[in-house]
C-alpha cells in the first residue's frame, strides 16, 4: 500500500487543550486579511484573524491562553484565545437593550432579547414571549461557548431553550424548502417536524444523498447548538451505524509535524467514492499494510460520512 508522507507545517498540539502563544507580529496582507503571527510552544509560527479580537487588547509580545478548537486532515490548526473577561461556562449580568419579535431567514418567529457585554457588542439571546428575565436593567446569562470573539449565550434558568425534541432519538421530518442564510451564505434544507415546528439541515453535507424538497427523511437528534437549532444526521443511504463493512484501501498518510512528531492515518474510499480517514497512531506495527481490502466498524455518522474504526 502507497505510504504518503503529508508534512504539516505546526507542531502537533491537541484538540480541545489550551496552550500559550506568543503575539511576535501583526500581518496586513491587504484591506481585508489582516492577522497577528502567533508562536506556538514549540516556536512554530501560526496564523490567526484580527477581526474578531479587536476589543482584546492584544500587544505584540504578550503571551496569550488559547484552546486548539480544530486541526483538519490537512493539519490545518485553529485557535480560540481566552476572553478577556467572560469565560465559557460561567454565568453573567448583561446590560439589557431590548426584547423584540423577528422573523428568522426561514420564516419562524424568535422572541429575542439584545444585550450589551463589557466591551458594548450587541447579542442576542433567545427568549420565551413573556418571558422575565430582565432585573433592574440587567439580564443573567449563561456563556455556553466563545468562537471567533463572538459570545454564544442563552438564558441563566435556560428557559429560552425549547426543547421539542431529544437529543440522541429519531424522528421523522419533511424538506419543506431551501434557504441560502444571508448571515453565512450556506444553503440549509428546512425540515418540519410532526408538529410542523421548523428545522434546519446544510444542504452540503448531503449532496450524494440526493435529498429534495417533499422528502420524508429520518434524522438522529445530535444535540442543540449554540445558536439554538438542532444539529440533526440523516440516516445513511447505505451505511448503519454499528455494523462492519469492506472498504477499499486507498493509502496511508504519515503526517510529520514541524516538531518532527509523526502520526497514521488510513485512508479509504466509502461508497460515494469519498475519502475517509482512519486514525492510526503513531505506528504501523499492527496493520497490513499489503492489503487492498479492509473491513471497518461504522460506529457513527457525521455530517454524512461514516466514522469508522478497524476490526
Amino acid at each position: 500500500m502507497i505510504i504518503n508522507t503529508v508534512k504539516i507545517n505546526n507542531s502537533k498540539l491537541t484538540e480541545g487543550e489550551y496552550y500559550w502563544f506568543k503575539i511576535i507580529k501583526t500581518l496586513d496582507l491587504d484591506d481585508n486579511d489582516k492577522y497577528y503571527v502567533l508562536e506556538d510552544p514549540f516556536g512554530y509560527k501560526i496564523l490567526m484573524p484580527r477581526e474578531f479580537y479587536v476589543d482584546y487588547g492584544f500587544k505584540q509580545g504578550q503571551k496569550i491562553l488559547c484552546r486548539v478548537d480544530k486541526i483538519n486532515c490537512e493539519g490545518q490548526m485553529f485557535i480560540e484565545p481566552e476572553h478577556p473577561y467572560y469565560k465559557e461556562g460561567n454565568v453573567y449580568w448583561f446590560q439589557y437593550v431590548e426584547s423584540k419579535e423577528i422573523v428568522n431567514f426561514y420564516d419562524q418567529k424568535e422572541y429575542i432579547t439584545i444585550v450589551k457585554d463589557v466591551f458594548g457588542n450587541k447579542w442576542q439571546v433567545k427568549t420565551k414571549p413573556g418571558n422575565n428575565i430582565v432585573k433592574q436593567g440587567e439580564v443573567k446569562c449563561y456563556v455556553e461557548r466563545i468562537r471567533k470573539g463572538k459570545l454564544y449565550l442563552h438564558t441563566a434558568d435556560n428557559e429560552s431553550h425549547l426543547n421539542i425534541l431529544t437529543s440522541g432519538e429519531y424522528y421523522e421530518f419533511v424538506i419543506i424548502d431551501e434557504k441560502t442564510n444571508p448571515e453565512n451564505d450556506k444553503t440549509y434544507f428546512i425540515l418540519e417536524d410532526k408538529s410542523k415546528n421548523k428545522h434546519l439541515l446544510s444542504k452540503k453535507h448531503y449532496l450524494k444523498y440526493r435529498l429534495k424538497i417533499g422528502n420524508t427523511i429520518t434524522c438522529r437528534v445530535d444535540r442543540l447548538s449554540s445558536e439554538g437549532y438542532y444539529y440533526l444526521e440523516p440516516l445513511h443511504p447505505y451505511y448503519e451505524i454499528g455494523k462492519s463493512y469492506t472498504f477499499f484501501a486507498k493509502r496511508i498518510d504519515k503526517l510529520v509535524y514541524s516538531d518532527n512528531k509523526q502520526h497514521y492515518a488510513l485512508i479509504v474510499e466509502d461508497c460515494f467514492g469519498d475519502e475517509v480517514s482512519i486514525d492510526h497512531g503513531e505506528n504501523l506495527n499492527d496493520f497490513p499494510t499489503h492489503k487492498e481490502q479492509v473491513e471497518c466498524k461504522v460506529i457513527d455518522i457525521y455530517k454524512g460520512k461514516p466514522v469508522l474504526e478497524l476490526t
